[in-house]
């Protein structure tokens, strides 16, 4: 009789207009169903009837509802609060445009677990007070404009397991307090204005899985005790001042899939035990100072899709290991990554520090991102095999020799980048059979010959291929004439090089071959320098002839 009464009481409630008549009506119903569901089943066990204020509060929310509202989102103003409702244990408010600061004082009254106000207008600091919400397990204030320090107040929180303060304005540095949470599953402090160093405090933290601060202003070094929280798949600290290296003791994180340490100030080289993470999904170690030869282990970690070591000064040669990664030739490395988590990973393609930025790990394109480091030697042909590969960037290099015509196998392919390297030969017409591939760019190297057409090839610029002076950029027939003319030029003067060098060599030969012939010929040496002899005697008699004649006539012109 109570369920019976509390619906006709919120579907007797009047609509504001005769327009919203029907959504009020169908958003009353949910509620009271909602409620019924639940009272009806505690009902079965406990033999509880709704709740007077409980009923009253809901009707009152209804009834405040924006009549211009197309649907459950669009609501503004202060935020709501229930103090009537003894029993709340969840309040999700995510997503609307209430604004002001946050009343802790009434909603705390409650024993609520779960306070979600994500995507807000919400100004002001975090409120003080939480710390009497003794049954709170997630706090979501992410997505508004708080600013101030995270109170004191809110690391005593015992039950509390998920932290999410992102896309804020918060500030100020982040104490051993922390290591209170011990309960902490999630902490997602990225996206602030957060500075110092990151306590070094995670030893207690055994259930923490998720741990992103990137994009603040962190200095030091990585915290070692990371190493002390077996649960964690997801470390992310992109975008801070870290510096140092990676100290961390990656066989104990056994089940790390996302490490995302790029835009930093790192050092040394990468760390071997990261070997031993057969769970790793993706690795960004990009725009860091980290040396050394890329280790081939590295693509024998068979879920490991998206790899980022750019913008670093990585040296040697590029592992074969990396054209087998199992996960890159077919589906059946598949990752164990929950498809839905979310991981805020900014992706820079370019040093001028345009990129895109993926929210979750499966929009992530599979990559190779080497760009910008000191590598040499060929570029595999082996690469061909790479069939889910989208990305493959190894731009600003110095690679060599020529572009493998097997690349055109890899049928997933969307970014091609070999700019900026020592390539040389021409480019495999087969590219043309990329029918995904939307970005391409060869300039600045040594290629020659004919531009590839038809395919993808017609929506790419000059551009792309700048940068290459044997390379005919105009693609028509005057291509093939300015590609002949430099061909014709080159065998000019390799003809010419080729002849002064027989001359040089035929000179020196008959030089020792007289030499030799007056050291070992006694009767050639001696008419030689009797040769001679006779030579610059002659010489003398002749010019002191001439000489002689020329001073009579000087003479008899002048005394006549």
């Amino acid at each position: 009789m109570a369920g019976t009464k509390m619906m006709q009481q919120l579907l007797s409630a009047d609509s504001t207009t005769p327009e919203m008549g029907g959504y009020h009506r169908f958003l009353r119903f949910l509620i009271a169903f909602v409620l019924l569901h639940f009272h009806g089943a505690a009902g079965q066990s406990l033999n509880q009837t709704c709740d007077p204020a409980d009923l009253q509060a809901l009707i009152d929310f209804s009834n405040g509802l924006d009549s211009k509202a197309a649907g459950l989102v669009g609501f503004d103003g202060p935020h709501p609060a229930f103090p009537a409702a003894a029993n709340l244990t969840v309040l999700d408010i995510s997503g609307n445009n209430f604004s002001g600061g946050i009343n802790s004082s009434t909603l705390c009254l409650a024993p609520v677990e779960v306070l979600r106000f994500s995507r807000n207008g919400f100004s002001g600091k975090v409120p003080s007070g939480l710390s009497q919400c003794k049954a709170l397990a997630e706090l979501s204030l992410d997505g508004n404009d708080l600013t101030g320090n995270i109170p004191g107040d809110l690391y005593t929180l015992p039950r509390l397991t998920r932290l999410s303060l992102q896309e804020n304005q918060l500030t100020g540095n982040l104490g051993n307090d922390l290591s209170n949470l011990s309960q902490l599953v999630r902490l997602d402090l990225s996206d602030n204005r957060f500075s110092g160093s990151i306590p070094d405090v995670f030893g207690g933290m055994r259930r923490l899985e998720s741990l992103k601060l990137a994009s603040n202003s962190f200095d030091g070094e990585l915290p070692a005790s990371l190493s002390s929280c077996g649960m964690l798949r997801v470390i992310s600290l992109r975008n801070n001042s870290l510096s140092g290296e990676i100290a961390i003791n990656f066989k104990l994180l056994q089940k790390l899939n996302t490490f995302d340490t790029g835009a930093n100030n790192l050092n040394g080289t990468i760390p071997s035990g990261i070997a031993s993470l057969e769970s790793l999904n993706v690795l960004d170690i990009s725009w860091n100072k980290l040396t050394g030869n890329i280790p081939p282990w590295l693509g024998e970690l068979n879920n490991l899709f998206y790899v980022d070591l750019s913008n670093n000064s990585f040296t040697g040669e590029l592992p074969m290991s990396f054209t087998q990664m199992r996960c890159l030739i077919s589906s059946n490395g598949s990752s164990e990554q929950s498809p839905t988590e979310d991981l805020a990973l900014f992706v820079r393609m370019n040093s001028s520090g345009q990129g895109l930025q993926y929210n979750q790990i499966s929009s992530l394109p599979p990559s190779l991102i080497l760009s910008n480091n000191l590598l040499v030697g060929p570029i595999w042909s082996s690469f061909g095999r790479l069939v889910k590969l989208h990305v493959l960037d190894l731009s600003w290099n110095n690679f060599s020799g020529p572009i493998p015509d097997e690349l055109s196998n890899m049928s997933s392919l969307e970014m091609l980048n070999l700019g900026h390297n020592n390539l040389n030969g021409t480019i495999p017409s087969s590219l043309t059979k990329l029918n995904f591939l939307s970005k391409f760019d060869v300039s600045y190297n040594n290629l020659t010959g004919d531009i590839p057409t038809g395919g993808q090839f017609s929506t790419f610029t000059n551009e792309d291929f700048e940068g290459n002076s044997a390379l005919c950029l105009l693609r028509n027939s005057s291509c093939s004439k300015k590609a002949l003319f430099v061909e014709v030029i080159h065998d000019t003067d390799t003809a010419m090089h080729i002849t002064y060098t027989i001359v040089e060599v035929g000179f020196v030969f008959g030089l020792l071959t007289v030499s030799t012939a007056l050291l070992f010929a006694k009767a050639w040496r001696a008419a030689y320098f009797l040769m001679i002899d006779r030579f610059f005697s002659t010489l003398y008699v002749l010019t002191m002839v001439n000489v002689n004649r020329l001073r009579r006539t000087w003479e008899n012109e002048v005394h006549p």
